[in-house]
């Protein structure tokens, strides 16, 4: 009976066991932790060698243990944090998280709920925010020629007419119609450009034809104006990623001098005053290199192993003093899947961490109210495709794609490009709420920019340039930790890379 619910698990997987591997299996202490592991390793053909050895590594894992604190050892002796007596006032938005509510099965169905959801959602905001009236595109029919016209709908085709104008076709729930922007407006031309594939945009123009419009103004769901609010209480919030334990780049000495940073080892006084007020640190993606990411990866690694890799990265993350809180989202170098939404690190990876009272994972995006502010960590996959879509944007400015997607309230780029999206019941990608605080990596490019209240912070890495990088003329900006006064909305950067080091 074992041996049939081996087969047909394995089966679901699509996975082949080779030779004696079933009976392995069969006598292994969970046979479905050992193929969802290598299901996430990406994983065919199971042979009864690799059962054995993720047999014994289930033996060697630490039992469960009850959630505590456990003060690090290695805090500098006379170093004393103010933040260590504060209590923590934060709250991670579940309700806005796929983590534990991912139910997608991939059928059509759940793809037209997907764009219908978002469609209804953001054509929501742009009639709550702008002097829109606009009219179902069906009913354009009943509009007189040259008469002002205002509709909302979601792009689905886009090309330039044979006359130099842009042309966009948009549909809303029960009809489409065609929006041209003339050439001889540069001012909405340059606008225009901004356009991709399912965007939702409110159009204001005149009729021209039948299911034909001339677009005088094109609006986005965009976050409304308003002032940067602030927390009451002093305090500090630091933020790092892209950490890619395992890699052979992995600037593991660097780090190091991070972790005796924030632990007040090393640092003048007033440095150690400024880590003193560090109560929170946010981990945004890509903490390990992971395995089988990209072809000929496995060469490029010095844990080839993804469970040995957060072993290492727990190591190092227990070096994080107890009275800080650590909020930690996957990125799609983690042990979770490609597609966006990502649900959190899966606890047995991280178990430890897990067990830790000062240790929190949520998916990506991710939604955390931090002293009052609403901050998104998003590690930020999309912008790959959305750079190379916009010859404006630029890899080493990624803060100004990042304002882009807060002007569409949507962290999607667009479906069918090289990143690939889960058709969830509910639009994890959508901009909900108006962020105070937006955290991103990915990019291996520090950054930051401020755009209507909104600060957007973009970490660099801890792994030194790789050869794609280098082919690519990508410059990362390593070993750099922004630190932001919470009270002040202030930046300042810490750098940690050799003798470049501030501290």
């Amino acid at each position: 009976m074992i041996e049939k619910e081996i087969l047909e698990y394995a089966g679901k997987k699509q996975m082949m066991l080779q030779g004696k591997a079933l009976e392995a299996l069969a006598k292994s202490i969970d046979y479905k932790k050992i193929l969802d592991s290598l299901e996430i390793e990406n994983a065919f053909m199971v042979t009864e060698e690799i059962v054995s050895q993720k047999n014994a590594l289930l033996k060697e894992a630490p039992k469960s243990k009850v959630k505590q604190r456990v003060a690090v050892t290695g805090t500098a002796k006379g170093f004393k944090p103010r933040a260590k007596d504060m209590e923590p006032n934060f709250r991670i938005m579940k309700e806005l998280d796929v983590t534990g509510q991912s139910c997608s099965e991939g059928k059509v169905s759940d793809f037209m709920h997907l764009f219908r959801s978002k469609f209804e959602a953001l054509s929501g905001m742009l009639k709550n925010r702008h002097h829109l009236a606009p009219k179902p595109i069906k009913r354009l029919n009943g509009v007189a020629k040259n008469e002002k016209v205002d509709v909302v709908g979601m792009v689905y085709e886009q090309w330039t007419s044979k006359n130099g104008h842009l042309a966009f076709r948009i549909e809303d729930l029960e009809d489409k119609c065609v929006v041209l922007v003339m050439k001889n407006d540069p001012k909405l031309t340059e606008i225009a450009a901004h356009i991709m594939l399912d965007d939702v945009i409110g159009v204001k123009g005149v009729k021209f034809g039948d299911q034909f419009l001339i677009a005088k103004e094109i609006l986005w769901p965009d976050l409304p104006m308003r002032p940067a609010k602030t927390s009451e209480r002093k305090v500090s919030l630091a933020s790092i990623s892209d950490l890619h334990v395992g890699s052979k780049l992995f600037l593991e000495k660097d780090f190091y001098r991070f972790l005796d940073w924030i632990n007040g080892r090393i640092g003048s006084e007033k440095e150690k005053e400024k880590v003193g007020n560090i109560k929170y640190l946010l981990v945004v993606g890509d903490n390990v290199d992971g395995i089988g990411i990209y072809p000929k990866q496995f060469d490029e690694l010095n844990i080839r192993d993804i469970n040995k890799q957060y072993d290492k990265f727990t190591k190092m993350m227990m070096e994080i003093p107890d009275y800080i809180e650590v909020i930690i989202c996957p990125g799609q170098h983690d042990a979770v899947r490609w597609a966006d939404p990502k649900p959190a690190i899966p606890k047995e990876f991280v178990k430890e961490l897990s067990d830790r009272e000062n240790f929190h994972f949520i998916g990506s995006p991710g939604w955390v109210e931090i002293e009052g502010l609403k901050t998104l960590l998003y590690h930020g996959d999309s912008l790959h495709d959305l750079i190379s879509k916009m010859s404006f944007l630029k890899s080493s400015k990624p803060e100004d794609a990042t304002v882009e997607l807060l002007k569409k309230r949507d962290l999607m780029s667009a479906y069918g490009l090289r990143h690939p999206y889960v058709p969830e019941k509910k639009d994890f990608m959508i901009v909900r709420e108006e962020p105070d605080l937006v955290f991103l990596g990915d990019m291996h490019h520090s950054g930051f920019a401020n755009y209507r209240g909104t600060t957007v912070i973009h970490n660099g890495t801890w792994q030194a340039q790789t050869d794609y990088q280098v082919k690519l003329g990508h410059t990362p900006t390593p070993g750099l930790v922004p630190i932001i006064d919470l009270h002040t909305r202030k930046i300042n950067q810490t750098r940690f890379i050799g003798n470049e080091a501030d501290v």
